[in-house]
């Protein structure tokens, strides 16, 4: 009897880590069945990542040290170095007409002063816009027009607003005696008109740009912000009511640091676009974008591009990709001491 008992206990366990084994067995099944689908699902998307930004990405690396590659024939001496960097940025390319200096210059510039402005402009447009609850889907509708339409297509009619024809004297034989909308303004209170979009007045050409940059962006930032202050909790309001805060209080000390992680994130991404401005520039002034003197960081790579320097090309977007990486490492750093989550 005593024998018997042992023996269905045996049995017992055998059966027990058999059925273990079964269960594991399928459950090993089941996890690779669900593993090999989802990879099938999203193999179409890797094998176009990988091919159109991965694979470029690595070659723009490598490429970017390989001194000489950009000449074309890769059948020549080439040797890895910083020979492209230095070429770059002491303007020895060559045969590019857009100097690399000029570019980053412009680039900075645009970035740096048009993103501030707008993101400001665009969380008091977002706050005046919150509080007109009778006609706000019809604001929305008429602001978010712009960000729907091409870049260059509003390059190019903003351009008309500054006096896109040229010289007087190509005026005199059109025979149009109009100067742009911003001139006709400016000559309408006597003042003098200018040649906003001409070869020869930079800061003229950038006020142009910056000035349509700033357009250009609010449309996007005024929906994200009027989207977080439409989530941010009325209790807020009407307590600083009940401490008699005025509205500049109420603004800065309440409603800024509640949505500051959606202003942290529209600096983040317009200082990204902003580095990157280059459709814009060609909407406004053309393909030589003013003889190169609008040039950009974007449309000097283009440029080396066109000419076949592939090295230098990847050299100049790599050191953009520095100086994005720079600028949002800063402003990440910054976010942990201000934003509040």
């Amino acid at each position: 009897m005593e024998n018997g008992i042992i023996l269905d206990d045996e049995a017992r366990k055998q059966a027990i880590e058999e059925e273990k084994k079964r269960r594991r067995k399928n459950h090993i099944k089941r996890v690779a069945k669900d593993t090999i689908g989802g990879w099938l699902f999203v193999l179409p998307a890797v094998i176009l990542m990988a091919v159109f930004t991965f694979y470029p990405i690595v070659m723009s690396f490598i490429s970017a040290f390989m001194e000489h590659y950009e000449k074309g024939n890769i059948t020549q001496n080439i040797t890895i170095g910083f020979d492209n960097f230095r070429a770059v940025i002491l303007d020895d390319t060559g045969t590019t007409g857009m100097k690399f200096l000029t570019a980053l210059d412009n680039t900075l510039f645009f970035a740096i002063v048009s993103v501030p402005i707008s993101t400001l402009l665009a969380l008091l447009i977002a706050v005046a816009l919150n509080s007109i609850k009778a006609v706000q889907k019809a604001y929305q509708t008429v602001l978010f027009l712009p960000y729907l339409t091409n870049a260059l297509s509003m390059g190019a009619v903003f351009a008309t607003f500054f006096d896109v024809i040229g010289t007087k004297k190509e005026r005199e034989v059109l025979g149009t005696a109009s100067y742009g909308l911003v001139n006709d303004i400016i000559r309408a209170f006597g003042g003098q008109w200018q040649m906003w979009l001409s070869t020869g007045n930079p800061w003229g050409n950038r006020l142009v740009v910056v000035i349509y940059s700033i357009w250009a962006g609010l449309p996007f930032k005024i929906l994200i912000l009027f989207s977080a202050l439409q989530n941010v909790n009325k209790q807020y309001y009407d307590a600083a009511k009940i401490d008699g805060a005025s509205k500049n209080t109420t603004l800065w000390r309440i409603t800024v640091p509640l949505i500051s992680p959606m202003l942290s994130y529209l600096l983040v991404t317009g200082m990204m676009g902003g580095l990157k401005v280059y459709s814009s520039i060609i909407g406004i002034f053309g393909q030589d974008m003013n003889s190169g003197e609008m040039g950009t960081m974007v449309g000097y790579v283009y440029d080396c591009i066109n000419l076949q320097q592939t090295g230098y090309a990847a050299a100049g977007s790599l050191i953009l990709f520095g100086i994005i990486m720079i600028f949002t490492a800063i402003n990440m750093y910054v976010s942990k001491k201000k934003v509040h989550y």
